[in-house]
């Protein structure tokens, strides 16, 4: 209920401020970034009794980001980035929602960009499984991209995730993500 309370107060934050013609075609004002793409992620499942134990899944990575450009070359957001992958037969997802921000090198589109966020972690397993528990904990992401044409950009991530009291569960205990985005921010 808390996922669907979120989705839809982004959506009417976005239909409310393109009502009220944010949109500007500079970075620096109101933006929405919205990316899909591809990643590969090694779970940790190792702990105290366990030697490394590591599986290696990939699936859809997908991205919000919502926040203010601060000049059109620095931008700050709230975001969140999300993987989904199959495993034992369930859809898991794992995250991070937190804060972050983006560097242009150009005040203008055919710009390179580096970014950097901060947050909460999560891993859950669908709705449809049956079960509602979620493990949590923190997070980084750390990337760069290239804005090759005005609002679209290619994105390449590294995510890393720790999850808390995560031992002895299905959860992993840590995770490192590669993912490949394309991304296209509204401003």
């Amino acid at each position: 209920m808390r996922r669907q309370l979120q989705i839809a107060g982004l959506i009417l934050l976005f239909l409310g401020s393109a009502s009220a013609q944010a949109f500007n075609n500079q970075r620096q004002a109101f933006i929405v970034g919205l990316g899909i793409g591809y990643h590969g992620t090694d779970l940790d499942f190792s702990h105290a009794g366990n030697p490394t134990e590591t599986t290696s899944v990939a699936g859809l990575a997908t991205s919000v980001r919502i926040g203010i450009g601060l000049s059109n070359q620095f931008t700050l957001y709230y975001l969140s980035e999300n993987n989904w992958y199959n495993r034992g037969g369930d859809t898991w997802s794992l995250g991070l929602n937190g804060v972050g921000a983006a560097y242009y090198f150009s005040p203008r589109a055919r710009s390179a960009y580096l970014h950097y966020g901060y947050g909460y972690s999560y891993s859950s397993l669908s709705r449809n499984s049956g079960t509602d528990s979620s493990k949590f904990g923190n997070a980084y992401i750390l990337g760069a991209g290239y804005e090759f044409m005005p609002h679209v950009s290619l994105e390449a991530s590294y995510l890393r995730a720790n999850l808390k009291d995560a031992i002895d569960s299905p959860y992993p205990a840590r995770t490192t993500s590669w993912r490949l985005m394309l991304n296209y921010l509204f401003y």
